[in-house]
């Protein structure tokens, strides 16, 4: 999988403050030795490297050491997971300077979970293939029930995938974390009272029973939580905004981390960003769909919203069938259709339900039933295919082509083959279109195709208000770090008022050379 251009610029960018993170630390050493006081070397790193157009917040860790704690800001489908696994390669050989330990990687939903697992645990995908590169061949790959040994992670570069919730101490499912749970190795046994105080000593934010004046003292509980306590894992937080509550920020810091690295395409202002990508770079590099175009039917009939979708993806059908023909690159275009109810008691008259939109799909339209999947938190007919792979949903096997939810794919389902989106939730509604646009912007192969109809994303709906379609767009875009993109939103079909007009204009091909010699003038003001 070869790099983009912003993403290696992302990576220098990480190597550089890893570098001089590791000559800070040294001095930061030095001067505790001399008794010349604490320095905040993450602080002075960040200086070091000139990153001074960001606030830098200081932290510390739950022993008290300086954190080294920074974000890359990546729009959607900018390859964040790619950075990430390169990102450990670079923490651990010039920061942490070792091949092995362990590496938390805590992500938010169900599903991201599910396709960063799946990814990292298959061999031949590129994710997994960097990390081996980066151990020598030694990655193991463990969940929250898995059993681990000292051995394990001292001889692995162990990655242990855990949910946010689970993260989160007051979480009533998370406190199984910091359960006494047999982690035994990792600590001295319950009859070395002398072992036991030595490692409290050492990690003192330890959970323990007992108390000092009991016969056995203080026991140190053998959870999961004291474990990475003792461990001090590097911390890899997907979606890295989701993670900024009180609890949530005080529980990952209690794992003692010896890093942090966020990732999120809006991370809040209390973030520190080292990398910020923006969306031209993605646009640029070919990575997404644009421009998208908006149909905003007149019609008060969802099924005439719903006819168009599908008359339009048959289009894009056509379309990708000559491109395989010409190229060998398949794509079956997808269209993901929002319904306005999902559960079984939701069936009503006036009621836009999913089983609703599948029967009119196979019953008036024509659409053969396996070529329809309903994706719900109480339905799941992806289950079987929502790998994202050449096995799965993106294979020449897989006949789906329409996707029936609700919430269900709102974040962390990014299908390259998803073209069309369908809103047939009530007009009303104000965040239909702002929570489901970044899943239709992820362009096949990561590369453009040269055909027009296939290079862009389409969104079909009814009875909205124009300015409330296109503030909702427009907020969809920034919720997916693809605010400055915001231009190439083109409306069409029955569409009241005006649109989003801004163009790029690219080079033309006679001025290129001459262009890269053109020098414009650049200030900053912090």
């Amino acid at each position: 999988m070869e790099l983009k251009e912003y993403q290696q610029r992302a990576l220098n960018q990480v190597k550089r403050y890893m570098e001089a993170l590791s000559v800070w630390r040294e001095k930061s050493l030095k001067s505790s030795e001399l008794d010349l006081g604490e320095i905040d070397f993450p602080a002075k790193a960040w200086e070091a490297c000139e990153i001074n157009w960001y606030n830098y917040i200081s932290r510390k860790n739950g022993l008290g050491e300086h954190l080294p704690i920074f974000c890359l800001k990546i729009p959607t489908g900018g390859g964040k997971t790619l950075l990430a696994v390169k990102a450990i390669d670079l923490v651990n050989q010039i920061y942490l300077k070792k091949q092995t330990g362990l590496v938390l990687w805590i992500v938010p939903t169900t599903q991201i979970y599910r396709q960063t697992l799946q990814s990292l645990k298959d061999r031949s995908h590129p994710y997994r293939q960097y990390l081996d590169i980066a151990s020598g061949g030694k990655t193991l790959v463990l969940e929250k029930n898995s059993h681990f040994s000292r051995i394990d992670v001292e001889e692995n570069l162990a990655v242990l995938m855990l949910m946010l919730p689970s993260a989160n101490r007051k979480n009533k499912e998370a406190l199984k974390v910091f359960k006494d749970n047999g982690f035994m190795e990792f600590f001295p046994s319950e009859d070395d009272i002398e072992g036991q105080r030595k490692v409290l000593d050492l990690v003192p934010n330890l959970d323990t029973f007992g108390d000092e004046t009991g016969f056995w003292g203080r026991q140190i509980k053998t959870s999961l939580g004291n474990t990475l306590r003792i461990l001090k894992p590097l911390i890899i937080l997907d979606e890295g905004h989701k993670a900024y509550s009180e609890n949530a920020q005080a529980t990952l810091r209690t794992f003692n981390p010896s890093m942090i690295v966020e990732l999120s395409a809006t991370p809040p202002k209390e973030s520190n960003i080292l990398i910020d990508i923006p969306g031209m770079d993605l646009l640029r590099e070919e990575m997404i769909k644009l421009d998208l175009h908006i149909t905003n039917k007149a019609s008060y009939d969802w099924k005439e919203t719903l006819l168009a979708s599908v008359n339009h993806l048959n289009v894009l059908d056509k379309k990708a069938k000559e491109y395989d023909a010409n190229s060998g690159n398949y794509i079956r275009p997808i269209c993901v259709i929002q319904a306005e109810r999902t559960g079984k008691d939701q069936i009503a008259p006036n009621v836009i339900h999913s089983e609703s939109v599948k029967e009119y799909l196979i019953k008036n339209i024509g659409i053969p039933e396996q070529e329809i999947a309903i994706k719900t938190s109480e339905k799941d007919e992806l289950k079987d295919v929502d790998n994202l792979t050449q096995d799965g949903l993106l294979g020449r096997a897989c006949p789906i082509r329409f996707i029936i939810t609700k919430h269900a794919l709102q974040e962390g389902w990014d299908c390259p083959f998803a073209y069309v989106l369908t809103i047939l939730t009530n007009p009303t509604s104000q965040n239909a279109l702002t929570q489901l646009v970044g899943r239709i912007l992820r362009q096949p192969y990561a590369k453009k195709t040269g055909v027009k109809e296939l290079d862009e994303s389409y969104i079909f709906c009814f009875q909205q208000r124009a300015s409330d379609l296109l503030f909702n767009v427009k907020s969809g875009f920034e919720k997916e770090g693809l605010g400055d993109l915001a231009g190439k939103v083109v409306t069409d079909g029955s569409f009241e008022g005006e649109g989003v007009s801004d163009r790029i204009n690219e080079v033309r091909e006679k001025f290129k050379d001459i262009a890269k010699g053109v020098i414009l003038p650049f200030f900053a003001i912090k």
